[in-house]
C-alpha cells in the first residue's frame, strides 16, 4: 500500500501545547513549521481511538470528494491500534489535497509544518496521532495513513521491523 499522507502534528493535553520534537520535521529537509497558535480548537474528548481516527480520515476525504479504493486487512504484527488509514482510487488534484487538509482541520487536526519541492506536504497531528499529507506514491493514489506516537506503538513498530526487516 503506498503511503500518500501520513498522520504528524501537535496535541492539546490540557492547557498545555505539546508540539513535535524539533528534529520531526528538520529545515535540513525543507519543513516550515507553521506557527504555534492552533488553528483549531483543542480535542475536549482526549486523544482520538483508532476508529475515530479511521472515521475522520474516511469524512476528510469524502468532504473533498475523493472516492474509496481497496480496502486493506488491518496488520496482524502487532501494530493494528497504530495505524488508521483510508486509501482512494486514484491520486488527488492540489485543490483536493486541500480541502482534505481543510476537513482535517475542521474535525480537530491540526497544521505544524510544511514542505515544498520536490512534492508538498503538510504535516499534521491529532492528540498522538501523526499524518503527512502528500499526494502519490508508488501507486500515484489518494493514502491517508495516520500513525499513533506512544511508547506502546513505538515499541510495536520496532518489534515489527525487527521481524520482517525495514524494507517489510
Amino acid at each position: 500500500m503506498a503511503a500518500a499522507a501520513v498522520v504528524t502534528t501537535a496535541v492539546v493535553v490540557g492547557a498545555v501545547l505539546m508540539t513535535a520534537p524539533p528534529d520531526e520535521y528538520p529545515a535540513a529537509d525543507g519543513w516550515v513549521r507553521e506557527p504555534g497558535a492552533p488553528k483549531s480548537a483543542p480535542r475536549p474528548s482526549g486523544d482520538p481511538s483508532r476508529a475515530a481516527v479511521t472515521a475522520e480520515l474516511t469524512a476528510a476525504a469524502r468532504t473533498a470528494g475523493l472516492t474509496t479504493g481497496p480496502v486493506y486487512p488491518a496488520a496482524e504484527d502487532g501494530t493494528a491500534d497504530c495505524l488508521a488509514d483510508w486509501t482512494g482510487d486514484g491520486p488527488a488534484d492540489a485543490a483536493r489535497l486541500a480541502a482534505v487538509e481543510t476537513a482535517l482541520e475542521e474535525r480537530g487536526w491540526q497544521v505544524v509544518a510544511r514542505r515544498g519541492e520536490p512534492v508538498p506536504e503538510v504535516a499534521l497531528h491529532s492528540g498522538t496521532w501523526r499524518l503527512v499529507l502528500h499526494n502519490g506514491g508508488l501507486l500515484n493514489t489518494a493514502t491517508l495513513i495516520a500513525r499513533r506516537t506512544t511508547d506502546s506503538c513505538d515499541e510495536a513498530f520496532r518489534r515489527a521491523e525487527e521481524t520482517r526487516g525495514p524494507r517489510g
